[in-house]
């Protein structure tokens, strides 16, 4: 069902169970109850122990036969949410009637089965003893399956909420995530023309011209992705080498870069463009800054359950300053974690031992059962 929509109280199939729910019930309570009245009476009379307990249960059998108007009546006038106080008033008030009715139906039955007529019992007198009989006892009798069915009902609506709110939750993170999607691949993708614009200015048009086809290539791998939160790692690795040789037109000798996973990670599951903007960091804050070569490096590996994807770049490092305020892919990156796999998965900066900043994301290893072509 989808969120809005309304519903039968009890639902097409939920009516259904619940009715044999409370029939099944009902009958337990029935022969509980029953027990003890034909056992009394077969103290009395030891003999056809069957007979007087079919007859003790008779009067559960006319209830049996009441339930499906009584419960008819609990779901038009019950409707609504619980605590109505009028609404249960009103279904009190309209016990009695079933009380009687379930009374007259009682006397008609027990009439027949213990030949009123020919012990010379007259109905109305019969009728006026299982009223005096069972009037209390019918009126506890219908209380309690009103509890049952308000109890039952509180429990249907407390599973409808949390169904409920369930798909809202899950709604709200798709949109979520989809937001966080579109957020960054534009962000990606206008850094990377700034790249070629670069090599434009710089009357390095052959390089241009392939970065403009490697950029396309890009283009065309994010779009056919955009439907995807998770890749395969091997797919994310492509589109970094991507990223890289397009950066790599643009710096020249001046950056090297290498790709290292383990090669049982290439099929694990990861966020898309979970590692190009810490690539795209790395450089920004690494190689740009750095007279001399700069190196990235792009490492992927298991730690038992958890799969570590690092990326390190031997810049200034995070005590120049130069890393403060990482921009929106870093953050972007670090929501999306967070949004498909909670708190205790993430993305975390720190200070490299040779100098420069290792970007280290944490995922749950998931392996894709069929990698992408």
């Amino acid at each position: 069902m989808k969120q809005g929509e309304s519903r039968a109280p009890w639902g097409v199939d939920g009516r259904a169970l619940s009715w044999w729910r409370v029939a099944l019930a009902g009958m337990t309570v029935g022969l509980l109850a029953a027990l003890p009245h034909a056992v009394g009476a077969y103290a009395r009379e030891p003999s056809a122990f069957g007979g007087k307990l079919a007859l003790a249960l008779v009067p559960y059998g006319v209830w049996a036969l009441l339930a499906p108007p009584i419960l008819a009546l609990f779901l038009r006038v019950g409707r609504g949410a619980p605590g109505g106080g009028r609404r249960t008033g009103v279904l009190i008030a309209l016990g009695g009637l079933f009380v009687l009715l379930h009374a007259l139906l009682l006397s008609a039955m027990l009439s027949v089965l213990e030949d009123w007529p020919a012990r010379g019992r007259v109905f109305s007198e019969g009728l006026r003893t299982v009223l005096l009989e069972r009037g209390a006892l019918g009126t506890f009798e219908y209380l309690l399956f009103l509890s049952a069915w308000r109890v039952l009902d509180a429990v249907r609506r407390a599973r409808e909420q949390e169904l409920a709110e369930s798909r809202w939750r899950a709604q709200l993170a798709e949109s979520r995530l989809q937001a966080l999607r579109a957020q960054l691949d534009p962000h990606f993708l206008f850094n990377t023309l700034n790249a070629v614009v670069g090599l434009v200015r710089q009357s390095r048009n052959p390089e241009a011209v392939d970065a403009l086809v490697r950029l396309g290539e890009l283009l065309r791998a994010s779009l056919e992705g955009r439907g995807s939160h998770e890749v395969p790692l091997s797919e994310e690795l492509g589109l970094v080498r991507r990223y890289l040789e397009i950066e790599q037109l643009r710096f020249g000798a001046r950056l090297e870069w290498s790709l290292e996973p383990e090669p049982e990670t290439l099929v694990a599951r990861v966020p898309a463009l979970v590692l190009q903007p810490l690539v795209e960091n790395a450089i920004k804050h690494g190689t740009s800054r750095r007279v001399s070569k700069g190196h990235v490096r792009v490492r992927a590996s298991r730690r038992g359950a958890v799969l570590v994807l690092e990326v390190q770049d031997d810049g200034p490092g995070l005590r120049s300053g130069a890393v403060g305020g990482m921009g929106i892919g870093v953050a972007n990156t670090r929501d999306r974690i967070h949004q498909l796999h909670g708190e205790a998965f993430g993305l975390t900066l720190e200070e490299a031992a040779e100098g420069g900043v290792i970007a280290r994301v944490t995922l749950p290893f998931v392996a894709f059962e069929t990698v992408r072509a």
